[in-house]
């Protein structure tokens, strides 16, 4: 049968792999700094190490809290119909806009991960000097941490906008969706369509994915950034919490994209195939 990824289009294919490679990030970084953290033994280089794959983790589910974002205003655009100007130009040039976006926030996502790598690793003392001496009051370390701090505000700020575009396109969608299931009832019609079954699967993961993204944004401005100690660490409820939402994102992705769906069944559909064939040749040999 053919591969079922080649149904995807864009922009749907990029934030899904976005999606998909952020979830691989998270993964590989965990377990690299929980192999660190196993160690015996504890240096300030090795605790540097785990913070630059902290903040490889806090990347990667940033990246992955704004593509389901975006992932959402996509399926918004396809679901309900445009009626203002204003909407029918987005409609029309949904994919540009979401291009845009996403190139946007990988620039600034790249911007963030160098301010915070160069305000919490001090790399440049590390090799100089071989020594961890706090140096706060140099101008260098102060740069950086000015740096730090308006990266942080406009990541907060750009959250609140994403927040904002999670809630406007999961409330349109299910407002559209309530009042056309109310007129098909009063028409008679039933509900039972493949393409309203979809647009209905659609919209509840998207709305979970809306109240994850309001959970798991609001942790990480309160954790991962107090205002007094800026070192970076992951406590247990930390990596539960995110755990959990990359875990809820993976299920959505699976209940909510036939595409998924439709490869999970093809590579059980080999695996059983792959499994069955040497039987069959033992029974043949048998006879």
């Amino acid at each position: 049968p053919p591969n079922p990824t080649e149904k995807i289009k864009q922009p749907l294919k990029l934030l899904l792999w976005t999606l998909i490679g952020c979830t691989k990030t998270f993964l590989l970084s965990g377990f690299v700094s929980g192999v660190t953290d196993g160690f015996s033994f504890q240096s300030a280089v090795s605790s540097k190490i785990n913070q630059i794959f902290y903040l490889l983790m806090i990347s990667s589910v940033s990246t992955s809290m704004t593509s389901s974002v975006w992932l959402n205003f996509f399926y918004y655009s396809q679901i309900v119909p445009a009626h203002s100007a204003l909407f029918i130009w987005i409609k029309n040039n949904v994919k540009s806009i979401i291009y845009g976006f996403w190139i946007t926030e990988r620039i600034y996502c790249l911007f963030d991960f160098t301010s915070m790598f160069l305000r919490f690793t001090d790399f440049d003392l590390l090799l100089i000097r071989n020594n961890f001496t706090m140096v706060d009051d140099m101008p260098e370390n102060n740069f950086y941490k000015e740096m730090f701090w308006i990266v942080f505000y406009t990541l907060r700020a750009h959250f609140v906008f994403c927040l904002c575009v999670m809630v406007m396109s999961s409330g349109s969608t299910v407002l559209y969706l309530c009042g056309h299931m109310r007129h098909m009832a009063a028409n008679g019609q039933p509900a039972s369509s493949p393409r309203f079954r979809n647009q209905v699967r659609v919209t509840v993961t998207g709305l979970l994915q809306g109240v994850l993204y309001v959970f798991s944004a609001s942790w990480i401005i309160y954790s991962f950034f107090p205002k007094n100690d800026l070192y970076i660490d992951f406590t247990m409820i930390d990596s539960t919490v995110i755990m959990s939402y990359m875990s809820a994102t993976l299920f959505n992705l699976g209940a909510g994209q036939a595409v998924f769906r439709q490869r999970a069944e093809h590579i059980w559909l080999r695996a059983a195939h792959c499994f069955k064939a040497p039987q069959v040749q033992q029974t043949d040999q048998g006879a």
